[in-house]
């Protein structure tokens, strides 16, 4: 196994891990009205997350370790938002970071070697992101199907690990859940380019 596709599979096992930061029933949230945070730092300002639009950052998930840092998003709305979001996919988004002196972006062929045992659905790319969609990996997020799709890319020094969970029969396990991924890949990535000062 190349040091590339350890680090992505140390990802997808980050993904496992912080299992016990995720809602448990039909993936909703007993949250109190709260603040819309669209926007969160990781990795020491490396990676500035942006939430694709309709989704929102659970605060609470948020951990920065200098080994790697993890963030939850989900839609608005069940984290306590105010407001009309309906329209967008019922999901859980978590995203994992690591460290890594590659700056080759990740292809769809190396993300799905990266998940076995798990059985690959399908891999494509899209605008240059690789995706897959999975089955059998014992991801644990309570009330998600199996399926669900996941993606990486690298910036500023961080590989970037994203997966998109949701309930059996949602749209955002077709298609629409990797759009939803590469909107907050090509938000994140334009919103990286410079690190932040001070």
């Amino acid at each position: 196994m190349t040091t590339w596709t350890s680090k992505v599979a140390f990802v997808g096992a980050s993904l496992a891990l912080t299992s016990a930061c995720q809602p448990t029933g039909a993936l909703s949230f007993a949250a109190a009205p709260g603040e819309q945070v669209t926007r969160v730092s990781l990795a020491a300002g490396n990676v500035q997350l942006v939430a694709p639009f309709g989704y929102c950052v659970d605060e609470r998930s948020v951990k920065v370790r200098a080994t790697g840092s993890f963030a939850m998003l989900a839609r608005c709305d069940t984290l306590g938002v105010r407001g009309f979001f309906a329209a967008q996919d019922l999901a859980v988004i978590t995203v994992t970071t690591v460290s890594t002196d590659t700056t080759s972006q990740p292809t769809a062929k190396e993300l799905a070697a990266s998940a076995a045992p798990a059985t690959v659905l399908e891999q494509k790319t899209h605008q240059g992101l690789p995706f897959v969609r999975l089955t059998g990996d014992a991801h644990e997020v309570d009330g998600a199907s199996p399926e669900h799709w996941r993606s990486a890319f690298v910036v500023n020094g961080q590989l970037v690990g994203l997966a998109l969970y949701a309930n059996d029969g949602s749209l955002a396990l077709t298609d629409e859940g990797a759009l939803v991924l590469s909107e907050l890949a090509s938000q994140t990535r334009k919103t990286s380019v410079t690190k932040p000062q001070g």
